[in-house]
């Protein structure tokens, strides 16, 4: 399964503050994951961002979902599904 290849959607809640959006990034682009989408919205003093990758290798997403979850802005990774076209 590390091999395989698929679309991911991601939803995931962070804390709203300055840099946060740029240290997710940062965590998706350290494993070579490419984002196709994001859209970000505003839950008071949190924010939900949910992403859709380009096609990643399950090893690649799972490495940044570890890092992710390794921010302090991160409060949880609500959902990781594969996009089947």
């Amino acid at each position: 399964i590390d091999d395989a290849c698929s679309e991911y959607y991601l939803n995931i809640e962070v804390a709203d503050r300055p840099g946060v959006l740029a240290a997710v990034a940062g965590a998706f682009g350290d494993h070579g994951v490419s984002i196709r989408t994001m859209e970000q919205e505003g839950l008071g003093d949190d924010a939900r961002l949910v992403f859709i990758t380009h096609t990643a290798v399950e090893r690649d997403v799972q490495a940044t979902l570890h890092d992710l979850r390794e921010l302090d802005a991160v409060k949880r990774v609500v959902s990781v599904l594969r996009v089947i076209a």
